[in-house]
C-alpha cells in the first residue's frame, strides 16, 4: 500500500533525516522518500502499519504529519496564504532590521541608543523568528536539533548579550539577531516563490480544466454542471473554442483538436465520430457531442498531473549521500560551536568575543542548501518535461536517462507511424492516378484488411467520390474482385493480377507493400503502402549519435524493411524478427555490459523490454499495459522526444552536482572562517541566505531548458 502525507514543521535536510527515521521505525514500513521542497513523504507499508501509527511516528519526532487530501485547489489556497504569510512577515522584519541596522552602524551614539535599537530588534526576534523559537523548543522536547535549533540559538544568544551589554553600557550585537531572522527569512521566502515556479507546470496543466461542462439531455436540452458533477456516460456539448472537459468518444459533429499544451504536437488533429478526445485539449472550429468516458481522477491529464506531482516528490540516488551527511550535519555544527567558544575563551579571550564567535558559526552553517539541492533541481526539471511533452514518472528516471548509453527502438508505432498508408499512386497510360484509386477503393471498401482501410483513407482523404462495387469475392491472401460499371477490377498482390493480364506488372518494393490493379484483362497500374517514418526519427537518431550513445532497432518484423528503415536513419545495429521476450533479452544482454539501457516502445509486445530496461520510454500513443510499464512517456509520439529527455536529464543531474558541491563547499569553507572569527554573525546570516538562494536560483535556471 501507499501513503502521502504533507509534512508541517521541516526546514532543512536535518528534519528530511528525522522525519525519514521516524516513518521507517513504525513496524510494516518498506519504504519512505521524504522531500523538503514539497514537504511530502511518499510511504510504501503494509500490515501492520496504519496511517495513525505513521502520524503518531512523525509527531513523536517533532512534526506533524497529515495525510494528503490530494485536493488541487485546497493545495493552491494553502501555498497562496503560506506566500501571503511571509510575504507579510518578511516586510514587517525588513521594516524594523533596516533601520537598526543603519542606526547602530552608522548613526553615531546619541542617549538611550543600545535601547532604541533593541526596541526595534525585540518585535522581529519575537513575532518573526517564534517559527524558528517554536521549532527549536519542539526538538528539543524530542532530543533532536534542526536548522530551527541553530537560528533560535543564535538569535536568542546576540540579542541576550545585546540586553546585557547596554545594561553595563558595552557594545551589544542586537540589529544581528534581527539580521539573522530576517536574512534567513529571506531565503524561506525565496524557497515559496521557487515553489510557485516549480510547480508551473502543474498549474498549467490543471488550467486546461474547463470548470463547467454543458451536458445534452435525452430531449435535446443543455444544462449546465460543475465540472465534479459529470458522471460517465453522460453526453456533453462541446462548442467551437472551448476546451474538452473529460475524456471521452465523439458521438456527433466534426472539428479539429489542439492538444499541442498537453502533448506538444503543433499540429491540430482532425476528429470526427467515433474519435477518443482528452480532457483539456482544444476544440476548434466546430461543434462536438462526446459521450464521456472517464471523469475525475480517472482522466488521462488527471492521472499525468498526479504522475508529475508524484515525480517531483520522489528522491533519486544522488540525494543518498546528502541525506546521510544531513542527518549528522546539526549536531556536528552544535559541537563545533561549543568548541569554539570554549577556545576563545581559554586562549586569554574576553567572553563577548568568545559568544560572538560562536553565534557566528551557528548562524553561517547552512543545512538548508543540503536540503533543497536535489529536490528543487528535480521539481523544475520533472516540470520542464512535463512542458514539452514528456512525462517523467520519478526522479531516479531523470537520473538514469542521464547516464544511458544504449538506445534500443522499437519499430512499428516507434519511429513509424505505426498505421499503413499509401505512399505512391503508379498509373498506366490509360488512366489517371484519381481514376485509378477510385476504382481500387470502391472494390476494397467492401473488405476490412488493413490495406483495404488505407486504400479507401486515400480515396476519401483526396476527396474523390467512390463508385459503388458489386459481387465482391475475397481470395484470401491474394486480393480481391468486384464489377464496378459493368467491369470486372481486380486489386492485389502482383501474382493474383498478373493472371489477368498479359502484361508484365513489374516487380515488388523492398519496403513497401506494392497493391496491383487491372480491369478486365488491363493493367491499372499499382499503388505502394507502407508503415511511414516518423518525420523526426532520422533526426533524432542523428543526434542521439552525437551526443555518443549507441543506438538499435529490435523488431518482429521481417528482415528486409526492418533492415531498410535502420539504414535509411543511420541505426547502429539491427534485430529482425525478434518475440516480446527476446526483446527483453536482448535488452538484458547489453546490462551485462554494465551499460545502462534505455528501451523505446509503444505496444504490449514492448512491455517486457520497458520493464527490462533501466529506462523505458513509452510513445504516448501506444497502449496502457506500455504505459503502465514505462518509466517515462512521450506524449507528442515524437522520436525526438527522447533527445530532448536526455538532454534534460544531463542538465538535471548537473544542476544537482553543482548544489551539492556549493552546498557541501559553503560550509567546510565558511563554518572555519566564523570559528577563527573571521565571518563576523551579521555577515554569517547574510551568507547562510545567499547560500539557500544560489541552489534555488540554480535549479530554477533549468527553467529556460527548451527554450533556447
Amino acid at each position: 500500500m501507499n501513503a502521502t502525507f504533507d509534512i508541517r514543521g521541516m526546514t532543512c535536510a536535518s528534519c528530511v533525516a528525522h522525519v525519514t527515521r521516524a516513518l521507517k521505525k513504525v513496524p510494516g514500513v518498506e519504504e519512505a522518500h521524504v522531500n523538503l521542497a514539497t514537504e511530502q513523504a511518499d510511504v510504501q507499508f503494509s500490515a501492520p502499519a496504519t496511517l495513525a501509527a505513521m502520524e503518531a511516528a512523525v509527531a513523536s519526532a517533532g512534526y506533524e504529519a497529515f495525510e494528503a487530501t490530494g485536493s488541487d485547489d485546497e493545495e493552491r489556497l494553502a501555498r497562496e496564504r503560506e506566500f501571503v504569510r511571509k510575504t507579510a512577515m518578511l516586510v514587517f522584519g525588513v521594516a524594523l532590521t533596516l533601520p537598526a541596522t543603519i542606526i547602530s552602524m552608522v548613526v553615531g551614539n546619541f542617549p538611550y541608543k543600545a535601547w532604541v535599537v533593541l526596541a526595534m530588534v525585540a518585535p522581529v526576534w519575537a513575532i518573526v523568528g517564534v517559527t524558528f523559537h517554536r521549532g527549536a523548543i519542539s526538538q528539543l522536547r524530542h532530543g533532536s536539533a534542526n536548522m530551527d535549533t541553530l537560528i533560535s540559538l543564535g538569535s536568542t544568544a546576540a540579542f541576550g548579550y545585546s540586553i546585557y551589554a547596554a545594561i553595563v553600557g558595552f557594545e551589544g550585537y542586537a540589529e544581528t539577531a534581527g539580521a539573522i531572522i530576517t536574512l534567513v527569512y529571506v531565503g524561506k521566502y525565496l524557497e515559496v516563490v521557487a515553489k510557485q515556479r516549480s510547480n508551473a507546470a502543474i498549474r498549467g496543466l490543471l488550467d486546461l480544466r474547463p470548470q463547467k461542462a454543458h451536458r445534452r439531455l435525452p430531449d435535446g436540452s443543455i444544462v449546465i454542471l460543475d465540472l465534479a458533477d459529470v458522471q460517465r456516460g453522460m453526453e456533453l456539448l462541446v462548442a467551437a473554442g472551448e476546451r474538452i472537459p473529460v475524456d471521452g468518444t465523439v458521438i456527433d459533429g466534426a472539428s479539429s483538436i489542439d492538444a499541442s499544451m498537453l502533448t506538444g504536437e503543433p499540429i491540430p488533429r482532425e476528429t470526427g465520430v467515433g474519435s477518443l478526445v482528452k480532457q483539456g485539449t482544444l476544440n476548434g472550429d466546430g461543434t462536438l457531442v462526446i459521450r464521456a468516458d472517464e471523469v475525475g481522477a480517472r482522466t488521462a491529464l488527471a492521472r499525468i498531473v498526479d504522475l508529475v506531482r508524484r515525480a517531483q516528490g520522489s528522491t533519486p540516488p544522488v540525494q543518498r549521500t546528502a541525506d546521510r551527511v544531513a542527518g549528522v550535519f546539526v549536531p556536528i555544527i552544535l559541537v563545533i560551536a561549543l568548541v569554539t567558544t570554549l577556545a576563545w575563551m581559554f586562549t586569554g579571550h574576553v567572553w563577548t568575543v568568545a559568544i560572538i564567535s560562536g553565534i557566528a558559526v551557528l548562524v553561517v552553517a547552512c543545512p538548508c542548501a543540503l536540503g533543497l539541492a536535489t529536490p528543487t533541481a528535480i521539481m523544475v526539471g520533472v516540470g520542464v518535461a512535463a512542458r514539452l511533452g514528456i512525462l517523467v514518472k520519478d526522479a531516479q528516471a531523470l537520473e538514469l536517462a542521464a547516464s544511458a548509453r544504449d538506445i534500443v527502438f522499437d519499430k512499428t508505432g516507434t519511429l513509424t507511424l505505426g498505421a499503413p498508408h499509401v505512399v505512391a499512386v503508379v498509373p498506366s497510360a490509360s488512366i489517371t492516378e484519381n481514376g485509378m484509386l477510385g476504382l481500387m477503393a470502391a472494390v476494397e471498401r467492401g473488405s476490412t484488411h488493413p490495406l483495404s482501410s488505407a486504400i479507401v483513407t486515400e480515396a476519401q482523404g483526396r476527396g474523390l467520390t467512390i463508385p459503388t462495387a458489386t459481387q465482391t469475392n475475397v481470395e484470401r491472401g491474394l486480393g480481391i474482385r468486384a464489377l464496378v460499371d459493368d467491369a470486372w477490377i481486380y486489386v492485389g498482390s502482383r501474382a493474383y493480377v498478373q493472371t489477368q493480364v498479359q502484361s508484365d506488372l513489374g516487380g515488388q518494393h523492398d519496403t513497401a507493400t506494392r497493391v496491383f490493379a487491372a480491369r478486365g484483362n488491363e493493367a491499372l497500374g499499382y499503388l505502394d503502402i507502407a508503415d511511414p517514418t516518423r518525420p523526426t526519427s532520422q533526426h533524432a537518431i542523428s543526434e542521439l549519435r552525437a551526443r555518443g550513445l549507441r543506438t538499435y532497432l529490435v523488431s518482429g518484423d521481417a528482415a528486409e524493411p526492418v533492415g531498410a528503415l535502420a539504414r535509411t536513419l543511420g541505426i547502429d545495429e539491427v534485430r529482425a524478427g525478434v518475440s516480446p521476450e527476446g526483446k527483453a533479452e536482448f535488452v538484458r544482454s547489453l546490462q551485462v555490459e554494465k551499460k545502462r539501457v534505455g528501451f523505446v516502445g509503444d505496444g504490449i509486445n514492448d512491455a517486457p523490454a520497458l520493464a527490462s530496461a533501466d529506462i523505458g520510454i513509452a510513445m504516448g500513443g501506444g497502449t496502457g499495459i506500455a504505459l503502465d510499464t514505462a518509466s517515462a512517456a512521450i506524449l507528442s509520439n515524437d522520436p525526438y522526444a527522447v533527445v530532448r529527455l536526455i538532454d534534460l536529464s544531463r542538465a538535471t543531474l548537473r544542476t544537482i552536482s553543482v548544489n551539492l558541491v556549493w552546498a557541501f563547499g559553503y560550509n567546510v569553507v565558511l563554518v572555519p572562517l566564523a570559528a577563527f572569527g573571521i565571518v563576523r554573525p551579521i555577515y554569517a546570516a547574510a551568507a547562510m541566505g545567499l547560500s539557500s538562494l544560489f541552489v534555488v536560483g540554480n535549479s530554477l535556471l533549468l527553467r529556460r531548458f527548451g527554450t533556447r
